[in-house]
């Protein structure tokens, strides 16, 4: 034990530890906290598998096999799984570009104000509550007094009123809407932050060469980001299935309630409202598993494709 431990201190990990230490030391709250809450609560997903009953505990609880994935794909799934589908990807072909085209937009304007307060505002949005945003959402998108419906009517494109909060597919394209206008101003932080690190020297030859504004976004912006394009798109379609809870549960009603009702959503009204643990962990279960599958193969992909990759 001597010999290895001493082998252990003197070799390549040894010796990076003892160079690196405060860094690893720094990560250590964060490895603990990942280790408690994400790793050892993982046993209990076998909840999923069993009549799980709180008296019982997890153990002792009776085995069910996939009883409760069998009542899941009979019941309700097709209904829940198109929700998930329009409004996580309406969000993904939505949501996904324009933060991109933000970043380039705002980076590529020359004065140095406009940057600065773009980008502040943009931020804005993340931080305002979905209560807050479920209430602006009544005023704009009401059918009779909205601010939208009264522009619409003013410009002559309807002779009506569009009802946003009373027809479900009206519905997904507002919650759609809110979300990208809500998330589009902090997702595009990371593509400020990759933007700045791209080299001065590749736009000052460009400039030489005569490059126009457009020509050195396309041959140098984006191709130097897209290593951080490519990890982004590939973390987004591996989190395909998740179409929010906060926003459905505060904005939605019973008009709009069967195109509103999501797995998340799914999965709290049976899992904590109606006491069906193993019921709701069943649905969370799928939902991680088939994100991971997800997470694989378009990773496979984008490195097949691009050379890019999450991992190796």
């Amino acid at each position: 034990m001597n010999a290895l431990s001493k082998r252990i201190k003197t070799g390549f990990y040894g010796k990076h530890l003892q160079q690196h230490w405060l860094t690893y030391a720094m990560m250590l709250p964060g490895i603990i906290w990942a280790v408690l809450f994400c790793y050892i609560p993982i046993y209990g997903v076998i909840i999923a598998f069993k009549d799980y009953k709180p008296s019982l505990g997890f153990f002792d609880s009776s085995w069910v096999g996939l009883k409760h994935f069998e009542a899941l794909f009979r019941k309700d799934f097709p209904r829940i799984l198109r929700n998930t589908l329009l409004i996580s990807g309406g969000n993904f072909l939505v949501g996904f570009p324009i933060p991109i085209m933000f970043a380039l937009l705002v980076t590529g304007a020359k004065n140095k104000f406009f940057r600065k307060v773009s980008q502040t505002l943009s931020y804005v949005p993340h931080f305002v509550s979905w209560v807050v945003v479920s209430a602006m959402c009544f005023i704009f998108f009401a059918p009779a007094n909205g601010y939208i419906n009264i522009l619409l009517r003013s410009l002559g494109f309807v002779d009506g009123s569009i009802g946003f909060l009373e027809n479900g597919p009206m519905f997904i394209v507002m919650l759609v809407a809110v979300n990208v206008w809500k998330a589009t101003g902090f997702s595009a932080i990371i593509y400020f932050a990759a933007i700045a690190g791209v080299d001065k020297e590749l736009y000052e030859a460009a400039v030489i060469d005569g490059a126009r504004p457009i020509q050195r976004t396309i041959y140098i912006t984006i191709p130097s980001i897209m290593p951080t394009i490519t990890v982004l798109l590939v973390l987004s379609i591996s989190n395909i299935l998740n179409a929010g809870f906060e926003q459905q549960m505060v904005m939605a009603n019973n008009l709009v309630w069967d195109w509103a009702d999501v797995l998340d959503t799914y999965a709290y009204r049976f899992g904590l409202s109606q006491l069906r643990y193993s019921y709701g962990a069943a649905v969370g279960l799928f939902k991680s598993a088939v994100a991971m599958m997800l997470l694989i193969c378009a990773n496979a992909f984008m490195h097949r494709r691009t050379g890019y990759s999450l991992y190796r």
